[in-house]
């Protein structure tokens, strides 16, 4: 698994270390504070690492009260 700091236009993001075998999605710490956002599998490859070109746009809008807890803006 990629547990390494990625980022998704200027959002740095960590996948948090858990069991997601029959998970849907994977959780990822924002700007690692305990803010957190859950990403569908269908925008990461199968070690957790976001696919180059995917539009996460969606995902972040809906979280925009992590993101500014976090201390993130976008």
């Amino acid at each position: 698994m990629n547990f390494e700091l990625q980022f998704y236009q200027g959002i740095p993001l960590r996948l948090i270390k858990r069991n997601y075998k029959k998970t849907k999605a994977k959780r990822f710490l924002i700007n690692d504070t305990s803010q957190n956002v859950w990403i569908p599998n269908k925008h990461l490859t199968h070690d957790g690492t976001i696919k180059p070109g995917e539009n996460l746009d969606y995902i972040f809008r809906k979280a925009k009260r992590q993101l500014e807890l976090a201390g993130v803006k976008w």
